[in-house]
């Protein structure tokens, strides 16, 4: 053989395969796989990425990567190609494109075309066959054999040359995306190698559900290693991670959208990161006026407006999207096509109807559709796009004439069917151009949704209804009234509010009209927005507007003395007796049950046992919706009272009960307050697990909603301050302490309470007295005074710690007479605590009788944490006193705090009987951990995954920094992380 044609050959065969330089790369075409790294990022297949190289680990393998078109395949191998040359392995690989007539071997000439300079010197004469195949390569090749005439025989030999030239380059990975696009002979020819491995060969093959099973390589034969993928759609918490610190509902509506699709979900991040960015209102198919899926509830071109973020990303990405599916054959195109204008998994009837398909051509294409992963079957034999983003796509590449055409044979097929689906009709006909029907089953339709209590599609239908601008007056007016009249119960209000004010200044209303459609606007201002000054003057204007309207504006006056701290409480009184007149002149039992309600709401608020009495009489029975939203509206409310007074079983009773009835009537907003009110209740009864995710949960759904979020925000502090995360409890309460005092009392007094604490606690005492002068200023307006049962103990502390013992004892004295005949047992603990503040300097005996009576009622009301603070003071005041025994209390509460996981309090307890001679009262519970993190060693990590130094951690826990830095050693040691920065992964979510 002639070899002196190759010195490069030889100099690189003589070099490590790490240390060759890589071919020059002159080829107008280079093949895919060969960047250093993928230009897209990999979404959520860190799992799968494992177990892709660790089944390529050791050669000779097979590893197979089963998925639909979207969920990641090309991204995972791409990533693995990466990975795989890295470590020093040779990786060949390529994309089988989608062609009708695939050329023979085409996959190896492309696997091998760029290899003939790493060849080595001597090769099996066999590969010269390869030099017809492989033109680039030929001068690294042995001269070819003979030409053969039959075609058999010249198979055999491709088939040996490549075996020859696999072996010959030593440690090689053939990646072949696409296997389903793969031509025959490529596919005989990767089963021979799978089944007779080269012992150096590793083969990487991606392919898709329908792939032809009978020429795709089979499972590997014993012996051969690798793996079998395959690869499921992400799932919300895979989705969540990708997404950043998006909100919950953010995340929940990108999961929707990509249906869990990697691909799709890039494809939204992308948009969302860029709103502005290429791939706007101007992309291909953005022109199109029509509606679009019912599943995404999209109308194409025509947005509306307030849209979401993450709605207008969809509808960005999807232009973008020029060719979204490949759809083969005209019919299954069709199909696919009929699919998108349905919007919904249908049957092969309706979907051949809307496709213009004979039955015999509809079953065809929908098996073609079906075999390449373009459609998907759902239940009942039900078709449809398996993603939301890709319907969207494909309807708006659906030219106009004939998405008209598609969307009129939709929705007169619909018109046959019992009962006849308004909405999705409404949909067709609008898409279709006929706006009159449109208008005739939007509001059927919107009318359905009321009555069957979703109030969500009922808000988009009458939404679209009102941005239509050839609307008559009066079924505008019609349309306006009835979103005013769903808004309230809706959790989403901030497009609502927007169109209501414009509705409100319209000039051709009716007075009557306008004035219930601004009692619905004040009413989703203070309760939804917390804007209770704008509420209050829209409220106040519409009461004007209503004098025709009695049992409207009855509804009005009881919003207008809702126990708010934007009004005294002699004029909310006033409102109250304005509204039960009003009620009784109307007439109407609705109006009767929603004054009612209010009563109910502020004799709760104000801790009236009246309250509890009144409830009885709220209706359960009826079939009024609107009487049973009343009721519920006043469960929640008096549960949050209830709450508030330290009156659990009452709370979770009314709780139970409000929430059954907001959830069978609709009411999304009062589901809300009933959620925010059980995480408040849950928090003082002690039952912490999980409940930190629940509370970020609920804020990601009411982000924008002030007047829930405080209570959430509450909580979250308290868990942190539970924790020792001080500096994060005090800026949860930021958006409270600086965003106005919202619309609620007691979440507004026990925010500054616990703001107060966390001040005091970091040695700031002047400065949290100072902060306290409005909220004080505010609660003696207001002259509620049990509202102060959380607040005034803390602000006694802070006077006497700023240097005000006069202001503490007037403060004090107030408090407790206001409230000596007060029911509730939270006051009186409250109570207790403050006059124990009050006495523990002069006479510390006595404020250790206080504090056991407040640790008493507390443990009476099951509120652990609150007990045990109220038992560590008692002990600390007896200790002042020269008590004895008094260590007993410190042991009880140290053992108390350790249970609720509050490491600060539980060290600061354990310090102090250290001083008392005493050992740490935990230490009888301790045992031989080995590996496992102690009790001691989990605090320091839950505080190193905070981002806490050790200076920080030794003053939470109150240790030497020397200790800690030594229970940091062997938290890291026992988690295998190298440094505290890979704590808070190793260690996962706080339970």
């Amino acid at each position: 053989m002639d070899t002196a044609r190759r010195p490069v050959a030889r100099l690189d065969a003589a070099r490590p395969a790490a240390a060759r330089p890589a071919p020059e790369t002159t080829d107008p075409h280079p093949g895919p796989f060969t960047t250093a790294a993928p230009q897209r990022p990999m979404v959520g297949r860190d799992t799968e990425l494992a177990a892709v190289l660790a089944g390529l680990r050791h050669l000779p393998a097979v590893v197979r990567v089963n998925a639909p078109a979207g969920l990641g395949k090309t991204l995972l191998v791409e990533q693995a190609a990466v990975r795989l040359r890295a470590d020093g392995l040779r990786v060949l690989g390529t994309r089988c494109p989608p062609l009708a007539r695939p050329f023979p071997f085409g996959v190896f000439a492309e696997l091998l075309r760029t290899t003939g300079p790493e060849l080595p010197a001597e090769l099996d004469p066999i590969a010269g066959a390869l030099a017809e195949l492989l033109p680039e390569a030929a001068p690294f090749l042995p001269p070819p054999p003979p030409p053969s005439a039959d075609p058999d025989l010249a198979r055999h030999r491709v088939f040996r040359a490549v075996r020859a030239v696999l072996a010959a380059l030593g440690p090689t990975v053939l990646l072949v995306d696409g296997l389903q696009w793969a031509d025959p002979d490529s596919l005989e020819l990767l089963r021979a190698l799978a089944l007779d491995p080269v012992p150096t060969l590793g083969l990487l093959l991606t392919e898709r559900p329908g792939a032809p099973l009978g020429a795709a390589p089979p499972h590997r034969p014993p012996g051969v290693g690798g793996a079998e993928l395959r690869l499921a759609p992400l799932d919300e918490e895979q989705v969540a991670r990708a997404a950043g610190d998006r909100p919950a509902a953010t995340v929940a509506e990108l999961h929707r959208w990509s249906g869990g699709a990697p691909w799709l979900l890039v494809q939204l991040l992308d948009r969302l990161d860029r709103p502005d960015g290429p791939g706007g209102s101007g992309g291909s198919g953005g022109s199109s006026a029509s509606g679009s899926s019912g599943s995404s509830g999209s109308s194409g071109g025509d947005h509306p407006p307030g849209e979401r973020p993450v709605e207008q990303a969809a509808r960005r990405a999807a232009a973008a999207l020029v060719h979204p599916v490949e759809t083969g054959s005209p019919e299954a195109a069709a199909l696919v096509t009929a699919c998108a204008v349905v919007g919904r998994p249908a049957d092969q009837d309706l979907l051949a109807t809307v496709a213009d398909l004979a039955p015999a051509a509809a079953r065809s294409a929908l098996l073609e559709a079906l075999a390449g992963g373009r459609l998907v079957e759902g239940p009942d034999c039900r078709y449809g796009l398996p993603y939301p983003l890709l319907q969207e796509a494909v309807h708006l590449a659906v030219p106009g004439p004939e998405r008209r055409r598609a969307h009129l044979a939709a929705a007169q097929a619909l018109l046959a069917v019992e009962p006849v689906p308004a909405a999705e009709l409404a949909r067709h006909l609008r898409a279709a151009g006929d706006l009159t029907g449109w208008r005739a089953e939007a509001e059927a339709a919107a009318d359905q949704a009321v009555a069957a209590g979703d109030f969500a599609a009922a808000t988009e239908l009458l939404h679209q209804l009102l941005a239509e601008p050839s609307l008559p007056p009066e079924h505008r007016s019609r349309a306006a009234l009835s979103l005013a009249r769903v808004s309230v119960n809706t959790l989403d209000h901030q497009q609502v509010l927007g169109v209501l004010r414009r509705i409100v200044t319209t000039a051709d209303l009716a007075v009557v009209t306008r004035g219930e459609v601004r009692l619905s606007l004040g009413l989703l201002l203070l309760n939804q927005e917390g804007d209770t000054e704008a509420g209050f003057r829209e409220l106040e204007r519409c009461v004007v507007e209503l004098r025709e309207r009695p049992d409207l504006a009855a509804r009005a006056m009881g919003a207008l003395a809702a126990p708010i701290l934007a009004v005294h409480a002699t004029q909310q009184a006033r409102w109250l007796d304005r509204a039960e007149r009003a009620a009784r002149l109307s007439g109407d039992p609705v109006a009767r049950t929603g004054v009612l309600a209010s009563r109910v709401t502020w004799l709760a608020c104000v801790g009236d046992p009246t309250a509890w009495e009144l409830l009885a009489e709220l209706p359960r029975g009826t079939r009024d919706q609107a009487e049973l939203r009343q009721t519920a509206r006043a469960l929640c409310n008096a549960a949050s009272g209830a709450v508030g007074w330290g009156l659990n079983e009452q709370a979770r009773r009314y709780l139970d009960e409000g929430l059954d009835l907001a959830e069978a009537t609709g009411m999304d907003f009062m589901q809300g307050v009933g959620r925010a009110m059980t995480l408040v209740l849950d928090w003082h009864t002690a039952r912490l697990d999980g409940l930190e995710a629940r509370a970020r949960a609920l804020l990601g759904e009411i982000s924008e909603m002030p007047a829930l979020r405080t209570d959430v925000l509450l909580v979250l502090a308290h868990l942190h301050a539970l924790h020792g995360e001080f500096d994060e409890a005090a800026a949860t309460l930021q958006p409270v302490l600086t965003g106005g005092h919202g619309p609620d009392p007691m979440p507004f007094f026990d925010t500054h309470a616990l703001a107060t604490r966390l001040a005091l606690g970091s040695g700031n005492a002047e400065q949290a007295w100072h902060a306290l002068g409005p909220a004080l200023e505010l609660y003696r307006t207001k002259a509620v005074w049990a509202w102060g049962c959380e607040l005034v103990p803390e602000a006694v502390l802070a006077a006497l710690a700023a240097g005000h013992p006069d202001e503490a004892r007037r403060l004090a004295e107030e408090f407790a007479e206001a409230c000596a005949d007060h029911p509730a047992p939270a006051v009186l603990a409250g109570v207790e605590l403050a006059l124990g503040h009050l006495a523990v300097d002069q006479d510390p005996a006595l404020a250790a009788e206080h504090y056991q009576r407040a640790a008493a009622v507390h443990g009476r009301i099951g509120r652990r944490y609150a007990r045990a603070r109220a038992t560590e003071l008692a002990a600390l005041a007896r200790l002042a006193a020269g008590q004895r025994p008094a260590t007993p209390g410190l042991v009880e509460a140290a053992e108390e705090y350790e249970r609720l996981g509050a490491v600060a309090d539980s060290s600061r307890c354990a310090m102090v009987l250290r001083e008392q001679g005493i050992g740490d009262p935990r230490a009888h519970a301790r045992r031989g951990y080995g590996e496992e993190l102690t009790p001691r060693e989990l605090e320091v990590a839950r505080l190193l995954a905070s981002g806490r130094t050790n200076r920080e951690i030794a003053q939470v826990l109150f240790l030497s920094p020397r200790t800690v830095e030594q229970h940091v050693a062997k938290v890291l040691r026992k988690l295998r992380v190298p440094t505290r920065r890979e704590v808070r992964s190793a260690l996962g979510p706080r339970p």
